[in-house]
């Protein structure tokens, strides 16, 4: 199998969401987790970051600046 360069790799794996975090939203995820002893789910919507767990509790982590809705341009290889 050959090794592809992590450039190669990104650039078909194009980036689908990011969330910018401060150390308050970390601490509540760390107590979430740790409370529900499980993973949980991060929701990345329009307005904020959301955690749920596999029961379907959810709790509110933060608020997110809405992107710019980027036009299908393509990128430069």
């Amino acid at each position: 199998m050959k090794m592809r360069s992590p450039t190669a790799a990104l650039s078909e794996n194009p980036l689908r969401a990011s969330a910018k975090l401060d150390a308050g939203m970390v601490q509540m995820l760390s107590m979430m987790v740790d409370d529900a002893e499980q993973p949980v789910t991060l929701e990345l919507r329009d307005f904020g970051i959301w955690a749920v767990t596999e029961e379907g509790v959810r709790m509110f982590i933060g608020s997110m600046e809405k992107r710019p809705v980027e036009r299908d341009t393509p990128r430069a290889s």
